[in-house]
């Protein structure tokens, strides 16, 4: 069964320090929009906000009793080891990897996947919408993954610091070795967009979105429409 979330978030970003608690709607903020997002997937029972040791992170405890979820504390520029040791302690094999500055995902398509797949056995390494010669919109990305899996790639000799800071990159980089479900999603998907804050223009931007499609709203279709508008 799939029924574990696992957000991860730092204070500490390169480009735009802070941006998890960046302001994106009313006095809402970045992370929160993310957390938001995650509760409306019904098939996910336990929701964890991995973030790191740094003292700069304690922050995030503060949304631990607001939204009910568990935060962990790990690695810093080890999101593998972070995630493996996170599985070690709430007991997880697959999971929903969740980046804190995609304000987008889209969660109803989630949860009718998450409701497809745990009818049947899950076998595979990573289930994801993204493929090397078709990469979908960024913050529209969906991944699974087997924190066992994550075990085996961690003792590979040939592992990089850039896989150890980008938990998916070793799949991708050496898709041969994987078990690896591919998941359609639409065509309007594919249209070079960027739904991720990395800037305080990237913030700006899906403050718009935000404030022109509501809250609630994920309807990606007419976010592309606005963001064209935005854009001209």
């Amino acid at each position: 069964m799939i029924n574990t979330a696992v957000i991860y978030a730092r204070t500490d970003s390169k480009r735009l320090k802070n941006k998890a608690f960046r302001k994106i709607y009313k006095n809402k903020y970045l992370i929160e929009k993310v957390i938001d997002n995650t509760l409306k997937i019904k098939s996910i029972k336990k929701i964890i906000l991995a973030t790191t040791s740094s003292k700069k992170d304690l922050r995030f405890f503060n949304l631990k009793k607001k939204y009910d979820i568990e935060i962990y504390r790990g690695a810093t520029n080890d999101l593998i080891k972070r995630t493996i040791d996170c599985s070690k302690k709430y007991e997880f094999d697959h999971f929903l990897r969740i980046c804190g500055d995609r304000p987008f995902f889209n969660y109803k398509f989630i949860d009718g996947l998450l409701c497809k797949l745990n009818k049947k056995k899950i076998n595979y390494n990573l289930i994801t919408n993204n493929k090397k010669n078709k990469i979908v919109d960024q913050g529209l990305t969906i991944e699974i993954l087997s924190a066992s899996t994550l075990k085996k790639i961690k003792k590979n000799k040939n592992i990089t610091k850039f896989n150890l800071e980008n938990i998916t990159s070793y799949f991708y980089q050496y898709s041969s070795k994987f078990k690896i479900k591919y998941i359609r999603v639409p065509k309007y998907w594919f249209l070079n967009n960027k739904y991720t804050v990395d800037t305080k223009t990237d913030l700006n931007k899906m403050k718009y979105l935000i404030s022109r499609i509501g809250y609630d709203n994920l309807n990606i279709r007419k976010a592309n429409k606005m963001l064209k508008k935005y854009e001209n």
